[in-house]
């Protein structure tokens, strides 16, 4: 999503995702209150810093396997059929309370496995955001760690680099993104600065031709562009965000809770 700055910096607003490749970059650089040549002032970035914090995707803490494993029971739906099977074991039905517990037993198991692979999964996908970046801040190319960038900055991009922001490419030459690590997409994305025309109300990623994803590689050129979302706040983000989600059910689960 994009940024706007306005009187206080607890009024910011975020727009669509799309809204950055729609838009010229005259809109986009007054949106952002940036400068596509000089960057932002070292003061106007420790301010946006204050605001949004750090560019960075950050997972819940990790529990020890065997708490993991016990949150499982916390399911209403595991905790119902624990109450069935201790209301066989007391009506002397124990065959029907040995199948409801192998029952419990195949759910709760099924669903510690997938949460442990889906939190491994969220660790590859930390690793594809960069440690560091080349940024532009009052007309002086700098490096530092991509944490600290905030929607405003203008970062170069060259072959090799992983993209540390989502940003709004400002020039670009011969500049093509691998961005199958978001999208699937086996074949790199030609891109462009020009503004999309479209009465599309959102775009589909491989679409936003005109702006660079974090977490993507740069294969070939190079680039310039303006940061328009940091963190969450990424595509790349809310992905990390969907797949960390506690409530996402699994297929048992779901199906058990249909019956």
């Amino acid at each position: 999503m994009i940024w706007c700055e306005q009187d206080k910096p607890e009024l910011a607003m975020w727009l669509s995702n799309s809204h950055p490749a729609t838009v010229s970059l005259d809109e986009v650089e007054n949106i952002l209150r940036t400068d596509r040549a000089r960057g932002l002032t070292q003061g106007q970035a420790e301010e946006r810093h204050n605001t949004f914090g750090y560019n960075e995707l950050v997972g819940k803490e990790e529990d020890p396997v065997w708490k993991k494993y016990l949150e499982q029971f916390k399911n209403p739906l595991i905790l119902l059929l624990l109450g069935s099977a201790i209301v066989s074991v007391v009506m002397g039905q124990l065959d029907d309370a040995a199948s409801i517990t192998l029952a419990i037993v195949i759910v709760v198991t099924v669903g510690f496995i997938q949460e442990y692979r889906s939190e491994k999964t969220l660790e590859k996908l930390k690793k594809l955001v960069p440690p560091v970046c080349v940024c532009v801040r009052d007309g002086r190319q700098e490096s530092f760690e991509a944490k600290y960038l905030v929607p405003g900055d203008l970062v170069s991009l060259a072959i090799g680099d992983r993209i540390p922001a989502d940003v709004r490419l400002v020039t670009c030459s011969d500049f093509a993104v691998d961005e199958s690590s978001l999208t699937g997409e086996p074949e790199p994305i030609l891109k462009t600065v020009a503004a999309i025309v479209t009465s599309k109300e959102s775009l589909a990623t491989q679409e936003m031709v005109n702006q660079a994803f974090m977490g993507t590689m740069v294969v070939a050129g190079r680039a310039t562009g303006l940061v328009t979302a940091t963190a969450d706040k990424t595509q790349f983000g809310q992905v990390f965000q969907v797949r960390g989600c506690p409530c996402l059910l699994t297929d048992i689960q779901f199906s058990f809770e249909q019956f």
